[in-house]
């Protein structure tokens, strides 16, 4: 619902917009496209968010790409391990 949600608000302010449906799409994605900027979940089934941005900046990939993880998580110790 939330992937859903931000779609249809970044689609409505002029962004193109591609959807991954778990961590390993995105990375599939990742690996085939040129992406500006992602935005992740913490928890996703198959790669979760922070293993998949981890995978991302291990790649050294030809390009930049500007990373948002979103999470419930409130412990500090889980807030810092995000950044």
């Amino acid at each position: 619902m939330q992937r859903r949600f931000l779609q249809v608000m970044l689609t409505q302010s002029g962004r193109e917009v591609i959807t991954a449906a778990d961590g390993e799409a995105a990375w599939d994605i990742l690996q085939k496209e040129r992406i500006q900027i992602g935005i992740t979940d913490w928890m996703m089934p198959t790669l979760s968010g922070l293993e998949l941005i981890r995978q991302i900046r291990a790649a050294n990939l030809p390009y930049y790409t500007y990373l948002v993880l979103l999470t419930s998580k409130s412990e500090q110790n889980s807030i810092v391990e995000g950044l």
